[in-house]
């Protein structure tokens, strides 16, 4: 197994050696989370999609789900 010398601030993640990745939020999943609002789910990707945007990092958008307007706004 490799080991990674990194120590300090040079093994902390950065927008060039990361990414987000947002799980495919379908509206049939919504209607079954029963520990939060189904909108309070939905303001709390869409943030997180703004944060990495504002950051300049890249996020892996799924295909259905939610819409690509509420990620890109």
């Amino acid at each position: 197994m490799p080991t990674f010398p990194k120590v300090g601030l040079d093994a902390l993640l950065t927008p060039e050696n990361c990414a987000v990745l947002l799980i495919d939020h379908q509206p049939s999943q919504l209607a079954n989370v029963n520990s939060h609002e189904p909108t309070m789910v939905i303001n709390n990707v869409t943030a997180r999609a703004k944060i990495a945007k504002a950051y300049r990092m890249s996020y892996i958008v799924p295909s259905s789900g939610l819409s690509l307007r509420q990620y890109q706004s």
